[in-house]
């Protein structure tokens, strides 16, 4: 007996080591696997930062919306598989610029043009100014357009678009796999390089007023309880103000990523982004506070919900606090 119960104790004990060795070696398989998943989604951040910072500088640089809307197509092949961009002129649509689309449409797209009324889909993004989502059939997106990116009836399309002074200027168009925030990052930037290149409007007269003592005190805000209150345009007005919102900030978390860490672990996100902080309230001030008693400074809510983690401590004490 004692000569047969020795080798099952050994062999008891070396299946227990192997044992554990196999859990350590899988654990260290893991660990492995996500420290290159890190890494490489690391890699990938850094690189997406990069090619829209250069997009930006080159949006930045353009002379015209024709250079603008070659800059999108080219810097949004990790935004979307396919592109097309054009300019708004009157009620018709011009082709500018394509990408993704077969090659055997390719020439045909540089001649393109048709009434923004034959396309359902392009006539709503410009009514209302805001992103559209539209199945790729002929009456949402023109036949001109269907041939040309070879659409399959379950495909959709984004439209995206590009508003200057508040009028359409441009439109970008985007099917499969596409990433919304980022390509109205680029929409919105060439909206803005837009308006730099525009010459100065002349200086109004001064108008003659009356002084009568103490100046009239400006209306009350009047910011309903629910939603429900608020009438249509307005609703519209508040999507619009939450999306511009949501696309600065998330710009500047992208862009200033590094400063974002350093700012939240000095507590004063403020003190280390200020100028990029007071551009993005300037902006928001001027196209949507201004333009409604109603408006809430959804500016300031990314900033804390981004940003600063719901902790409004991490905003730094300098900070100016909400616009309204």
């Amino acid at each position: 007996m004692p000569a047969t119960a020795r080798p099952s104790i050994l062999r008891k004990v070396l299946e227990e080591q192997l044992s554990a060795l196999a859990g350590e070696l899988a654990s260290l398989h893991e660990q492995e696997i996500a420290s290159r998943e890190a890494e490489q989604r690391e890699t990938a951040r850094g690189e997406l930062a990069e090619t829209l910072n250069q997009a930006v500088r080159l949006l930045r640089q353009a002379e015209d919306f024709s250079q603008m809307a070659a800059v999108i197509a080219e810097s949004s092949a990790g935004f979307c598989r396919s592109i097309a961009v054009f300019a708004i002129q009157g009620d018709r649509v011009r082709a500018e610029r394509l990408r993704g689309a077969p090659a055997e449409f390719a020439e045909q797209f540089g001649v393109l043009e048709f009434p923004v009324s034959e396309a359902a889909a392009f006539a709503g993004a410009l009514q209302s100014g805001d992103p559209v989502v539209a199945m790729t059939t002929a009456r949402e997106v023109s036949p001109p357009v269907v041939q040309a990116f070879a659409h399959k009836p379950d495909d959709r399309a984004y439209l995206l678009p590009v508003l200057l002074h508040g009028n359409p200027t441009g439109l970008i168009y985007a099917t499969g796999s596409v990433e919304m925030p980022l390509l109205e990052l680029l929409a919105q930037t060439a909206a803005l390089s837009l308006e730099t290149k525009l010459p100065p409007e002349p200086p109004r007269k001064p108008e003659l007023v009356s002084i009568q003592g103490i100046a009239p005190a400006l209306p009350e805000r009047k910011v309903p309880s629910a939603w429900a209150d608020l009438a249509p345009p307005e609703q519209e007005l508040h999507l619009r103000a939450q999306r511009f919102a949501r696309v600065q900030v998330a710009g500047i978390r992208l862009f200033s990523s590094d400063l974002v860490k350093q700012g939240r672990e000095a507590k004063n996100l403020y003190g280390v982004l200020q100028k990029d902080i007071d551009t993005g309230r300037d902006m928001f001030r001027q196209t949507f506070v201004t333009a409604s008693p109603t408006m809430v400074d959804y500016f300031h809510l990314e900033l804390l919900r981004m940003l600063a983690n719901e902790d409004a401590g991490l905003l730094g004490e300098k900070y100016p606090g909400p616009l309204v």
